[in-house]
C-alpha cells in the first residue's frame, strides 16, 4: 500500500502528524508512506526513517509545480490532507490516487456557516473523504480537539489500519553536549514572548531569577529576535551558529544561542534538564526529547482552546498562561 500525507504548514503541526505516519508504518507492514512538507518543517522530518519519501514545497510557484510533477509519477492508494487551505486541495487534486482524504477544521472562535465554504466545496467534487470537525461546537460541549486525535478520526474514516498509542518520534542526537556540565535550563526565545501583560524587562528578570539559582542557562532564538529583543542582545555573549562547534567550555552564564540551525539547537534542547517556551514548535521538539517542558500561553487568544488542539501528544508538561502576575515565580518554582 502507498500512502502519501500533505503537511505543508508549521514545525509543530508536523511534529503532531508524526504519530498519525508511524502508526500508519506499524499497523501496515509494507506499506510506503510519501509526505509532501514544507521549507519550514522539512528539517524534523528529513532524518526520520520511517518515511519513505519526501517532497518539500518551499513556497514559490516553481517549486510547486516542479514538486506536482514530481508526485504525479506515483500512483497512491491513499492520500491525505492534513493542511488547511486551498494549496494543498488543489495539489491534491492532481496527484493521482484510487482514494483522496481530506481533513477540514472550521472556526474556533465561532459559529459561522461560510468558514471553509470554498473548501468544503471543492472537497465535494473532488475527495472520496472528508472530515469536517466543527471546532467551535467541540470547544463549547468540552469534547476532544487535539489535532492529532483529529488527524487519526480522519484515518479511521478511511478504513486504514492504525493504532493510536503511538508517540511522536523524531531522529535525536547520538550524544548530549559535553559542555552541559551542571543542570541547563534552556529559555527559547522568540517573538510571543512580548505581549501586553510581558516584556523583554520581564524576561531578564526571569533569566535573573534562574541564573541566581546557580543553573547554567542557554537562551536560544530564532530569526525573528534581533531586531526584538535588544537589551537581552546587548546583557548576554551572544554565540553565533558558525562558532558552536567551537565550543569547548562556556565561560559565559547566561549565553544566547543566536539563530542555530536545526540540527545545533536540537542537541541543545536534549542536552537540557528543562525547556521553557512560549507556545510553539519548540514545546514539541522539547516533548520529543523528553525534556521537561514549561510552554506559556497567549491569554488573549484562547489559552485553553489553544493548549487543547496543540499540546504536545501524550507528554508531560507544565502550562502557563501569559496574565498571571505571579508567571515568573511559578515557572522558578516549576523547575
Amino acid at each position: 500500500m502507498k500512502i502519501c500525507i500533505l503537511r505543508t504548514d508549521r514545525m509543530g503541526d508536523m511534529l503532531l502528524t508524526l504519530p498519525v505516519i508511524l502508526s500508519l508504518k506499524i499497523s501496515n507492514p509494507g506499506s510506503e508512506i510519501h509526505v509532501v512538507c514544507s521549507k519550514k518543517n522539512y528539517k524534523v522530518i528529513k532524518d526520520v526513517n520511517y518515511i519513505d519519501k519526501i517532497f518539500k514545497i518551499n513556497g514559490d510557484l516553481t517549486s510547486y509545480i516542479k514538486n506536482i510533477v514530481k508526485i504525479r509519477k506515483n500512483k497512491y492508494h491513499y492520500i491525505v490532507n492534513f493542511t488547511p487551505g486551498i494549496k494543498n486541495i488543489v495539489l491534491s487534486i492532481f496527484i493521482r490516487s484510487l482514494n483522496k482524504a481530506n481533513l477540514i477544521l472550521l472556526s474556533r472562535y465561532r459559529k459561522n456557516f461560510l468558514s471553509k465554504l470554498f473548501n468544503k466545496i471543492l472537497s465535494k467534487f473532488f475527495f472520496d473523504t472528508v472530515h469536517i470537525v466543527d471546532r467551535y461546537n467541540r470547544l463549547k460541549n468540552k469534547k476532544n480537539l487535539h489535532q492529532t486525535n483529529m488527524m487519526f478520526d480522519l484515518i479511521k474514516i478511511c478504513k486504514i489500519k492504525f493504532k493510536q498509542n503511538v508517540n511522536t518520534v523524531i531522529s535525536l542526537p547520538k550524544k548530549k553536549l559535553s559542555f552541559f556540565k551542571k543542570k541547563t535550563i534552556v529559555v527559547h526565545i522568540n517573538e510571543r514572548w512580548l505581549n501586553n501583560s510581558y516584556s523583554e524587562k520581564n524576561l531578564i528578570e526571569l533569566i535573573s531569577q534562574i541564573h541566581k539559582k546557580k543553573y547554567l542557562v542557554i537562551l536560544t532564538s530564532d530569526s525573528t529576535c534581533k531586531n526584538k529583543f535588544h537589551d537581552i542582545y546587548k546583557k548576554y555573549k551572544v554565540i553565533l551558529n558558525s562558532n558552536f562547534t567551537k565550543i569547548k567550555k562556556l565561560k559565559n552564564n547566561p549565553v544566547l544561542f543566536n539563530n542555530l540551525d536545526y540540527n545545533y539547537w536540537l542537541k541543545t534542547i536534549y542536552s537540557a534538564s528543562a525547556v521553557i517556551t512560549p507556545e510553539c514548535g519548540c514545546s514539541h521538539i522539547a516533548a520529543a526529547c523528553k525534556v521537561p517542558v514549561n510552554i506559556i500561553y497567549d491569554h488573549t487568544n484562547y489559552p485553553q482552546a489553544i493548549n487543547n488542539e496543540y499540546a504536545p501528544w501524550k507528554s508531560k508538561y507544565n502550562k502557563f498562561t501569559f496574565g498571571d502576575k505571579k508567571l515568573n515565580e511559578k515557572i522558578i518554582l516549576s523547575i
